[in-house]
């Protein structure tokens, strides 16, 4: 298998903001809520703006990375994934969104893993730092929101 350079990490990477914010946008038919749809609304912007900074990503930067930490909740863990098709519920897409991040999150730190080339390392570090801060907020949304009436 043919080792991919940083571009086309980027552009992978891009393409899977893409995917999310259209996610986010297609959900907003499944959520009659107000305050869901507004919110729904600020993550698809998110998203937008990850596609954007990794269109400039700039490869110098990736040498000066340092992770942050980022406090998991492991809510999605204990969670059912559901089908797009599923989704009736805010608590739906909120358990699907949930589940992408984690998802994207294991795909980054598993290329992280999968090169020797330490930009690369780096960057797929980065993207992965981004989706847990995506989980993490979904979580506690979730956590705060739904989790309290089960």
């Amino acid at each position: 298998m043919a080792t991919l350079d940083v571009k086309e990490i980027i552009q992978q990477a891009a393409q899977q903001e893409e995917k999310a914010y259209k996610f986010y946008m297609d959900a907003l038919k499944f959520v009659k809520d107000p305050a869901s749809q507004v919110w729904l609304k600020e993550l698809a912007a998110e998203e937008v703006k990850h596609k954007e900074l990794l269109q400039k990503f700039d490869v110098s930067k990736v040498k000066k990375f340092k992770p942050e930490k980022i406090h998991d909740l492991h809510i999605t863990e204990y969670l059912v994934d559901k089908d797009i098709s599923d989704v009736k519920t805010f608590q739906d897409v909120l358990i699907v969104a949930m589940k992408k991040e984690q998802k994207s999150y294991n795909f980054y730190v598993g290329m992280a893993k999968s090169t020797d080339n330490p930009d690369m390392k780096n960057l797929c570090k980065i993207l992965a730092q981004e989706e847990l801060k995506h989980k993490h907020k979904l979580e506690l949304y979730y956590d705060d929101n739904i989790y309290q009436w089960d």
